[in-house]
């Protein structure tokens, strides 16, 4: 390459890292393809509180200034969340007077970018974390997930990988995770085995690790024998993904095995773990969580602290 070349790289590099902006356009979250079998005639009222910090309010931030097309994160939330769960089968009224209330107070809401330079992939970092109301229980309400892309010809082919899909993906762990506390409801066996058929089917799915997460979002204690195997996948996505979901239906049993791939794995799957520790929220994965608090791991790496500060 020739100085001028080498010049002209290194310009785009920098524009990459620093003064650039660019706005994305966020579609409406995919909904899911789980359906809640026989769920009762409750109606279900949500009511959303922002009480987030003043230095998490933003919700894109980066080292590159993302705008987003979303006027009102928090109004986004609950529009799709109410959507999701209608799609679901679940019943979502108006009146809290005749109807179950359910109240989430949000603490951490955002989506991160980071690229180190022109020429690497963009990453993004999907983070939610609020306290689910139900009556007199409480429970912590949590989602974290990350995806990457390299763009080829044009910056907006990060648009869908990175900002579309952990949205969406967002909207979906977090009803599901409010149908296992409040509603209940599970998919039916034949809706596991139908996902468990779709993920053999297209192994060679750039995306087929969504259809991971969907074993998670069934609440079908059925689903966790086919994660447990598909956590040996030769695809790491696949693995994360199928740890995650692992968290997702609470598989407090698998507690032991999600602790040792913690400690054996790096990157995407050792934070996915993480997170699937945390959820089991009981008195020995508050144990962990606290001891990865205080460790190295949490003082070195970015996405160890994000993942732990959701559970605090």
């Amino acid at each position: 390459m020739n100085l001028k070349g080498l010049f002209l790289c290194l310009a785009a590099s920098l524009l990459m890292l620093g003064g650039c902006s660019k706005s994305f356009n966020v579609a409406p979250p995919t909904p899911s393809s789980v359906d809640y079998s026989g769920p009762v005639e409750e109606e279900v009222v949500f009511a959303l509180e922002d009480v987030r910090s003043a230095e998490d309010k933003q919700f894109s931030v980066g080292t590159l200034t993302a705008y987003l097309d979303i006027n009102n994160e928090v109004e986004f939330l609950q529009k799709y969340l109410e959507k999701e769960l209608q799609m679901r089968g679940v019943h979502i009224g108006k009146d809290g007077a005749t109807a179950h209330p359910v109240n989430l107070e949000i603490h951490k809401y955002r989506i991160r970018n980071h690229r180190s330079s022109g020429f690497s992939p963009y990453f993004t970092f999907m983070t939610f974390s609020a306290d689910l109301y139900d009556g007199n229980e409480k429970h912590r309400i949590t989602s974290y997930f990350k995806n990457g892309k390299v763009p080829i010809w044009a910056f907006r082919e990060v648009e869908h990988p990175c900002y579309n899909v952990p949205i969406s993906l967002m909207v979906k762990e977090v009803a599901s995770k409010v149908n296992r506390h409040v509603m209940k409801y599970v998919a039916s066996d034949a809706d596991v085995e139908r996902l468990v058929r779709d993920i053999k089917a297209d192994d060679d799915s750039d995306y087929n690790y969504l259809k991971v997460l969907e074993l998670g979002y069934t609440n079908n204690p059925k689903a966790i024998t086919p994660l447990m195997n598909l956590t040996r996948h030769d695809d790491t996505m696949i693995q994360s993904c199928a740890v995650s979901a692992l968290g997702i239906l609470q598989a407090e049993e698998k507690l032991p095995f999600l602790i040792e791939y913690y400690r054996e794995h790096e990157n995407t799957q050792k934070f996915m773990a993480l997170k699937a520790i945390g959820d089991m929220d009981n008195e020995a994965s508050h144990a962990f969580m606290d001891s990865v608090k205080n460790s190295k791991d949490y003082e070195d790496e970015e996405m160890i602290k994000e993942v732990v500060d959701l559970y605090y």
